[in-house]
C-alpha cells in the first residue's frame, strides 16, 4: 500500500512538470556549485602548497643575518583546503587563509576573500550546501504542499480513508513520495561532490574523507526529513493547497532567511566581543603591565630594552619578552576564540527553533570549514611562530651577547635557518569536527522527531476531510 501511495503521488509530480522543472533547476544548480568549487578549491589548495614552499626556501635561503633581523622578517603560513571545500566553504571566505609569522606578536589571518566580495556576494555564495540548506527546502515545499489539501480538495481523502485507507499510512506513503524525489534528485549531486572529494583528499585521508561524506549525508537527511515531515504536517491541517502554499513560504522566509541573522545578531548581544581596536589595545596594555614587572625581576629596570641593559644580556632579555608575550596571547586571544565558541554553541541550541542553523553549523564542521578547525589551525601557526623565536633566541645567547658592544654586528650562518622546521599542518579527523559540534547533530535529530511527531498529530486530529 504504501508503495501505490508513492508511486501515484511520483506520477503527479512528474505529470503537472513540478518535480522536472523545478527539480531539474535545483540539480543544475547542485552540479554547477559543485563543479565551480571543484575548480577554485584546485586552485586556491595548488596556491598555498606553492605559496607555503617558496616562502619556506626564501626562509632557508636568506643568507647571513643577524636573528633578530630574521625573525623580524618571519616567514608567511598557508592554511591548506579541506577536500570538503568544494561542499561548503564555511567561514573561508570571512576568516582569511595566511598568517604572517613575526617576531613579538602573534598575527592575523590575512587575505579574506570577503573583503573584495561585491555586496550581492555577501548575501552567500552558491555552493553546493546552500542550494541544499536553502533552495531544497523550498523544492519540497513545491512539491508537498498540496499532499493532503489537494486530496481534500478533489474529494479522494474521503474515498481513501472510506476503503480503509489509515490516516498514518497515507502520511508514510506521502513521505515516502517526497523523499524519494528529493534523494534521486541530489543523487547526481552527491555522487559528484563524494567523487571530486576523495580524487582531491591527501594521501591517508580518504577514509577519513569518506567518514565525513557518511555524517554529511546523516544531517542532511535528518535536516530534509524534518522538512518533508513539517510540509506534510502543514497540508494536512490548511483546509486548502492555497493557505499550505502561503503557509510554507512563509515559514521558510522566517526560518530560513529571517531566524538565521536574528539568533547570530543575539548570540552577538549575549557574548559580545571587543572590536578590533579594543581588542589590541587589551592586548598591548597587558602586555606593557605583565612587561613592567619581568623586566624588573630579571634586569632590574621597568623600561624594555632600557639602555642600562647591557648588549650582552639582550639575547636573554629577547626571550624573556617573547615568554612574556606568550602568556599574554594565550590569554587574550584564548578568550576572544573561546566567546566565539560560546557564539556558535547558542546558535547550534537555537537551532531547535529554526534546523537550518545548525545544518550550517554541522555542514561547515564535518567540511572542515568551520571556526574550531580555523582556531586549530591559528594555534598551530602561533606555535611555529615561538619555535622560530626560540631558535634565534637561544643563538643570539650563545654567540651574540658574548659580543657585549659588538651584539648586532653578529651574523648567523645559513645553518641556523635550518633548523625551523618547514610548517606543515595536517587537517583534523571527523572525531575533532564531531567533538565540538556534537549539538548540532543532537538537535537536528530532535527537530526530525518533533516534526514527525508534528505530522503524526496532524494527519491523526487535525485532517479535516
Amino acid at each position: 500500500m504504501l508503495r501505490l501511495i508513492a508511486s501515484k503521488d511520483l506520477r503527479e509530480f512528474l505529470r503537472d512538470g513540478r518535480l522536472p522543472w523545478a527539480g531539474g533547476l535545483i540539480v543544475l544548480l547542485l552540479l554547477t556549485a559543485a563543479a565551480v568549487g571543484w575548480v577554485q578549491q584546485t586552485a586556491v589548495q595548488a596556491e598555498r602548497v606553492s605559496g607555503q614552499a617558496l616562502d619556506y626556501q626564501a626562509w632557508v635561503n636568506q643568507g647571513s643575518r643577524h636573528p633578530h633581523t630574521a625573525a623580524d622578517q618571519g616567514m608567511n603560513v598557508f592554511k591548506p583546503e579541506p577536500p570538503l571545500a568544494i561542499f561548503d566553504t564555511g567561514v573561508e571566505p570571512y576568516v582569511g587563509s595566511t598568517i604572517w609569522l613575526q617576531s613579538h606578536s602573534q598575527g592575523e589571518v590575512k587575505f579574506r576573500p570577503a573583503q573584495d566580495a561585491t555586496g550581492l556576494q555577501r548575501f552567500g555564495s552558491l555552493t553546493p550546501a546552500w542550494v541544499l540548506q536553502v533552495l531544497v527546502p523550498l523544492l519540497v515545499i513545491i512539491l508537498g504542499f498540496s499532499a493532503f489539501a489537494s486530496e481534500r480538495e478533489g474529494g479522494t481523502l474521503r474515498q481513501l480513508l472510506s476503503i480503509g485507507v489509515s490516516r498514518r499510512r497515507l502520511l508514510w506513503g506521502k513521505a515516502l513520495a517526497l523523499g524519494a524525489s528529493v534523494g534521486l534528485l541530489l543523487l547526481s549531486g552527491a555522487a559528484l561532490v563524494g567523487g571530486l572529494a576523495l580524487v582531491t583528499a591527501p594521501a591517508g585521508t580518504a577514509g577519513d574523507v569518506a567518514a565525513r561524506l557518511a555524517g554529511l549525508a546523516l544531517g542532511y537527511g535528518l535536516y530534509l526529513g524534518a522538512v518533508i515531515f513539517l510540509v506534510l504536517a502543514v497540508s494536512a491541517i490548511c483546509r486548502t493547497s492555497r493557505v499550505a502554499l502561503f503557509s510554507l513560504l512563509a515559514i521558510w522566509i522566517v526560518g530560513v532567511l529571517i531566524a538565521p541573522k536574528a539568533i547570530s545578531d543575539m548570540a552577538v548581544a549575549l557574548h559580545p566581543t571587543p572590536s578590533r581596536i579594543d581588542f589590541a589595545k587589551a592586548v598591548r596594555d597587558e602586555e606593557n603591565a605583565t612587561s613592567r614587572k619581568v623586566w624588573l625581576k630579571n634586569f632590574g629596570v621597568e623600561t624594555r630594552w632600557d639602555p642600562r641593559v647591557p648588549l650582552s644580556k639582550w639575547g636573554i632579555a629577547l626571550r624573556v619578552t617573547d615568554h612574556n608575550g606568550y602568556r599574554v596571547y594565550d590569554r587574550q586571544f584564548g578568550a576572544l576564540w573561546d566567546t566565539f565558541e560560546r557564539q556558535q554553541r547558542l546558535q547550534e541550541w537555537a537551532g531547535l527553533l529554526a534546523p537550518v542553523v545548525a545544518m550550517r553549523s554541522l555542514s561547515m564542521a564535518l567540511s572542515g570549514t568551520d571556526f574550531s578547525q580555523h582556531r586549530d589551525f591559528s594555534e598551530a601557526a602561533e606555535r611555529q611562530r615561538r619555535i622560530i623565536q626560540e631558535v634565534v633566541s637561544e643563538d643570539l645567547i650563545k654567540n651574540a651577547d658574548p659580543l657585549g658592544d659588538r651584539h648586532f654586528s653578529y651574523r648567523a650562518s645559513p645553518t641556523l635557518w635550518a633548523k625551523v622546521p618547514e610548517f606543515h599542518y595536517p587537517l583534523p579527523r571527523i572525531g575533532f569536527a564531531l567533538s565540538h559540534h556534537w549539538p548540532s547533530l543532537v538537535v537536528l535529530a530532535a527537530s526530525f522527531l518533533l516534526a514527525m511527531a508534528l505530522a503524526l498529530v496532524a494527519v491523526s486530529r487535525r485532517l479535516r476531510v
